[in-house]
Protein backbone atom coordinates (compact mmCIF):
# COMPACT_ATOMS: atom_id res chain seq x y z
CA UNK A 1 0.00 0.00 0.00
CA UNK A 2 1.82 3.14 -1.15
CA UNK A 3 1.84 6.31 0.86
CA UNK A 4 3.09 9.36 -0.99
CA UNK A 5 5.34 11.97 0.59
CA UNK A 6 5.47 15.17 -1.43
CA UNK A 7 8.46 17.46 -1.75
CA UNK A 8 7.69 21.15 -2.22
CA UNK A 9 8.63 22.88 -5.49
CA UNK A 10 11.74 25.06 -5.52
CA UNK A 11 9.87 28.33 -5.59
CA UNK A 12 7.57 30.74 -7.34
CA UNK A 13 8.19 31.41 -11.02
CA UNK A 14 7.61 34.14 -13.57
CA UNK A 15 4.95 33.84 -16.21
CA UNK A 16 6.08 31.49 -18.97
CA UNK A 17 9.13 30.27 -17.03
CA UNK A 18 10.13 26.64 -16.71
CA UNK A 19 8.31 24.77 -13.99
CA UNK A 20 10.46 23.36 -11.17
CA UNK A 21 10.51 19.59 -10.76
CA UNK A 22 8.38 18.19 -7.96
CA UNK A 23 8.81 14.58 -6.87
CA UNK A 24 7.37 12.16 -4.35
CA UNK A 25 8.45 8.93 -2.73
CA UNK A 26 6.50 5.73 -2.17
CA UNK A 27 6.81 3.57 0.92
CA UNK A 28 5.81 -0.08 0.85
CA UNK A 29 4.17 -1.88 3.76
CA UNK A 30 3.07 -5.49 4.21
CA UNK A 31 -0.37 -6.44 5.49
CA UNK A 32 -0.39 -9.75 7.38
CA UNK A 33 -3.83 -11.34 7.91
CA UNK A 34 -4.57 -12.68 11.38
CA UNK A 35 -7.35 -15.16 12.08
CA UNK A 36 -9.83 -14.46 14.86
CA UNK A 37 -12.08 -17.29 16.02
CA UNK A 38 -14.61 -18.32 18.63
CA UNK A 39 -16.97 -21.19 19.33
CA UNK A 40 -19.87 -21.97 21.64
CA UNK A 41 -21.89 -25.07 22.53
CA UNK A 42 -25.70 -25.19 22.66
CA UNK A 43 -28.09 -28.02 23.35
CA UNK A 44 -30.07 -29.59 20.54
CA UNK A 45 -33.21 -29.17 22.64
CA UNK A 46 -32.69 -25.42 22.60
CA UNK A 47 -32.23 -25.40 18.83
CA UNK A 48 -35.36 -27.50 18.25
CA UNK A 49 -37.60 -25.44 20.53
CA UNK A 50 -36.39 -21.95 19.68
CA UNK A 51 -36.66 -21.12 16.00
CA UNK A 52 -34.71 -17.87 16.41
CA UNK A 53 -31.74 -19.55 18.09
CA UNK A 54 -29.66 -19.76 14.92
CA UNK A 55 -30.14 -16.10 14.05
CA UNK A 56 -29.41 -15.01 17.63
CA UNK A 57 -26.17 -17.01 17.75
CA UNK A 58 -24.99 -15.47 14.48
CA UNK A 59 -25.81 -11.99 15.77
CA UNK A 60 -23.88 -12.66 18.99
CA UNK A 61 -20.88 -13.89 17.01
CA UNK A 62 -20.90 -10.74 14.89
CA UNK A 63 -21.06 -8.58 18.03
CA UNK A 64 -18.11 -10.53 19.42
CA UNK A 65 -16.24 -9.87 16.16
CA UNK A 66 -16.78 -6.14 16.53
CA UNK A 67 -15.61 -6.25 20.13
CA UNK A 68 -12.48 -8.27 19.33
CA UNK A 69 -11.46 -5.93 16.51
CA UNK A 70 -12.29 -2.80 18.51
CA UNK A 71 -10.08 -3.97 21.37
CA UNK A 72 -7.21 -4.99 19.08
CA UNK A 73 -7.25 -1.80 17.01
CA UNK A 74 -7.08 0.17 20.26
CA UNK A 75 -4.96 -2.00 22.56
CA UNK A 76 -3.59 -4.88 20.46
CA UNK A 77 -0.02 -6.04 21.11
CA UNK A 78 0.96 -6.64 17.49
CA UNK A 79 1.93 -10.25 18.31
CA UNK A 80 -0.45 -12.56 16.45
CA UNK A 81 -2.92 -9.69 16.27
CA UNK A 82 -3.06 -6.08 15.06
CA UNK A 83 -0.99 -3.44 16.84
CA UNK A 84 -3.29 -1.00 18.59
CA UNK A 85 -2.96 2.75 18.34
CA UNK A 86 -2.13 3.18 22.04
CA UNK A 87 1.20 1.31 21.84
CA UNK A 88 2.01 2.17 18.24
CA UNK A 89 5.52 3.62 17.68
CA UNK A 90 3.99 6.82 16.33
CA UNK A 91 1.95 7.50 19.45
CA UNK A 92 2.93 10.48 21.58
CA UNK A 93 2.43 10.16 25.35
CA UNK A 94 1.31 13.35 27.08
CA UNK A 95 1.83 13.25 30.85
CA UNK A 96 -0.90 14.84 32.96
CA UNK A 97 -0.23 17.41 35.64
CA UNK A 98 -2.03 15.22 38.17
CA UNK A 99 -2.37 11.45 37.79
CA UNK A 100 -5.91 10.13 37.13
CA UNK A 101 -7.22 13.69 36.78
CA UNK A 102 -8.08 15.37 33.48
CA UNK A 103 -8.00 19.16 33.45
CA UNK A 104 -8.20 21.80 30.74
CA UNK A 105 -4.41 22.16 30.52
CA UNK A 106 -4.05 18.44 29.79
CA UNK A 107 -6.38 18.77 26.80
CA UNK A 108 -4.43 21.78 25.54
CA UNK A 109 -1.19 19.79 25.81
CA UNK A 110 -2.70 16.98 23.75
CA UNK A 111 -3.83 19.40 21.07
CA UNK A 112 -0.35 20.90 21.01
CA UNK A 113 1.11 17.48 20.15
CA UNK A 114 -1.44 16.75 17.43
CA UNK A 115 0.19 16.65 14.00
CA UNK A 116 -1.65 18.15 11.08
CA UNK A 117 -2.64 15.74 8.33
CA UNK A 118 -2.22 17.39 4.94
CA UNK A 119 -4.44 14.69 3.46
CA UNK A 120 -7.46 16.04 5.31
CA UNK A 121 -7.78 13.73 8.31
CA UNK A 122 -10.37 14.02 11.05
CA UNK A 123 -8.97 13.66 14.59
CA UNK A 124 -11.20 12.26 17.33
CA UNK A 125 -10.99 11.85 21.10
CA UNK A 126 -11.45 8.28 22.35
CA UNK A 127 -12.12 7.97 26.07
CA UNK A 128 -12.89 5.22 28.53
CA UNK A 129 -16.41 5.50 29.89
CA UNK A 130 -15.07 5.83 33.44
CA UNK A 131 -13.45 9.13 32.46
CA UNK A 132 -16.82 10.85 31.97
CA UNK A 133 -16.95 12.38 35.50
CA UNK A 134 -13.59 13.98 34.71
CA UNK A 135 -15.07 15.90 31.78
CA UNK A 136 -18.09 17.10 33.72
CA UNK A 137 -15.69 18.63 36.26
CA UNK A 138 -13.47 20.53 33.80
CA UNK A 139 -13.61 24.27 34.45
CA UNK A 140 -12.87 27.20 32.17
CA UNK A 141 -9.41 28.51 33.15
CA UNK A 142 -10.46 32.01 32.15
CA UNK A 143 -13.59 32.03 34.28
CA UNK A 144 -13.05 30.45 37.67
CA UNK A 145 -15.60 27.80 38.56
CA UNK A 146 -17.37 27.76 35.17
CA UNK A 147 -17.93 24.19 33.95
CA UNK A 148 -17.41 23.79 30.21
CA UNK A 149 -18.58 20.20 29.46
CA UNK A 150 -22.04 19.57 30.81
CA UNK A 151 -25.08 17.42 30.13
CA UNK A 152 -28.25 19.03 28.87
CA UNK A 153 -31.77 17.82 29.65
CA UNK A 154 -32.71 18.22 26.00
CA UNK A 155 -29.59 17.30 23.95
CA UNK A 156 -28.02 14.87 26.42
CA UNK A 157 -24.25 14.61 26.80
CA UNK A 158 -21.95 16.69 24.57
CA UNK A 159 -20.44 14.79 21.66
CA UNK A 160 -17.38 17.00 21.16
CA UNK A 161 -14.33 17.94 23.18
CA UNK A 162 -12.13 20.92 22.27
CA UNK A 163 -13.98 21.02 18.95
CA UNK A 164 -13.28 17.37 18.02
CA UNK A 165 -15.68 14.40 18.19
CA UNK A 166 -15.61 12.54 21.51
CA UNK A 167 -16.21 8.78 21.51
CA UNK A 168 -16.67 6.85 24.75
CA UNK A 169 -15.37 3.30 24.43
CA UNK A 170 -15.96 0.51 26.93
CA UNK A 171 -12.73 -1.18 25.80
CA UNK A 172 -10.45 1.74 26.60
CA UNK A 173 -8.01 1.38 29.52
CA UNK A 174 -9.15 2.39 32.99
CA UNK A 175 -8.76 5.97 34.19
CA UNK A 176 -5.15 6.57 35.17
CA UNK A 177 -3.79 4.05 32.65
CA UNK A 178 -1.98 4.88 29.44
CA UNK A 179 -4.54 5.46 26.71
CA UNK A 180 -7.54 6.20 28.94
CA UNK A 181 -7.91 9.31 26.74
CA UNK A 182 -6.62 9.30 23.17
CA UNK A 183 -6.58 12.01 20.51
CA UNK A 184 -5.99 10.30 17.18
CA UNK A 185 -6.28 10.88 13.48
CA UNK A 186 -7.53 7.44 12.48
CA UNK A 187 -6.90 8.06 8.78
CA UNK A 188 -3.31 6.98 9.53
CA UNK A 189 -4.46 3.56 10.82
CA UNK A 190 -4.77 1.03 8.00
CA UNK A 191 -7.28 -1.83 8.27
CA UNK A 192 -7.87 -4.47 5.61
CA UNK A 193 -10.59 -7.03 6.14
CA UNK A 194 -9.72 -10.50 4.83
CA UNK A 195 -11.94 -13.48 4.21
CA UNK A 196 -14.97 -14.23 6.34
CA UNK A 197 -16.71 -14.14 8.65
CA UNK A 198 -17.69 -17.78 8.41
CA UNK A 199 -20.20 -19.36 10.79
CA UNK A 200 -20.73 -23.11 10.85
CA UNK A 201 -22.26 -25.74 13.12
CA UNK A 202 -21.57 -29.40 13.80
CA UNK A 203 -23.25 -31.96 16.13
CA UNK A 204 -20.54 -34.60 15.76
CA UNK A 205 -18.22 -33.71 18.64
CA UNK A 206 -21.02 -33.81 21.23
CA UNK A 207 -23.31 -36.22 19.37
CA UNK A 208 -23.94 -38.46 22.42
CA UNK A 209 -24.87 -35.51 24.62
CA UNK A 210 -27.29 -33.90 22.17
CA UNK A 211 -25.26 -30.75 21.77
CA UNK A 212 -24.13 -28.73 18.76
CA UNK A 213 -20.94 -26.71 18.35
CA UNK A 214 -21.15 -23.36 16.61
CA UNK A 215 -17.93 -21.76 15.40
CA UNK A 216 -17.05 -18.45 13.82
CA UNK A 217 -13.78 -17.31 12.26
CA UNK A 218 -12.51 -14.57 9.98
CA UNK A 219 -9.33 -12.84 8.90
CA UNK A 220 -8.30 -9.22 9.34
Amino acid sequence: YPKSVWRLPKGWIDEGATKPETSFTLKEITLTPHEVAAHTIVTDKLLRNWTAADAVLIRLFRAAMTGAEDYAFLRGTGVGQPLGIIDAPGAKVVTRGTASTIVYQDLENMLNELMSNQGGGAPVFIAGRKTMPQFTSIVDPGTAGTLIWQFNAREGQPNTLMGYPLIFNDRSPALGSKGDLVLADLSYYLIKDGSGPYVDASPHVYFTTNKTVYKCFWNV
